[in-house]
């Protein structure tokens, strides 16, 4: 294994400004970018932030991040500190679950859909 596939811990390394990364939090792996924003230090903020389309976390909720390879994007071995769904808890979970009735003249289901021929 080279040593792009290796997990790095935040708490020993961080990368480098605008660097393309994988890295894992309790909710999952992403894959964006490293950036330190020295602004947020003002509001007591981590200024290390991990950033994607989807939301940013700061270098308190990242246990690990490893450079990103595009030639090996496909293969990404589990970080040390993942744990995998219990499926024997599952049913616990959903017990736990709040269920709301909803009447039949309002139960509706919609979605969208583009033809790939109309697509240029």
């Amino acid at each position: 294994m080279n040593d792009t596939r290796k997990w790095i811990a935040t708490a020993y390394s961080l990368p480098t400004e605008g660097q393309k990364i994988y890295y894992f939090s309790k909710v999952g792996i992403f894959r964006g970018e490293y950036h330190l924003e020295k602004e947020r230090v003002a509001i007591a903020l981590s200024p290390h932030t991990f950033i994607n389309d989807h939301g940013k976390f700061d270098s308190d909720e990242i246990s690990y991040w490893m450079p990103y390879d595009h030639a090996l994007k496909d293969i990404i071995p589990l970080p040390p500190d993942y744990q995998p769904f219990d499926f024997a808890q599952k049913d616990a979970i959903i017990d736990q679950a709040y269920s709301v009735d909803i009447s039949d003249h309002q139960r509706e289901f919609s979605f969208t859909y583009v033809n790939s021929e109309d697509i240029k």
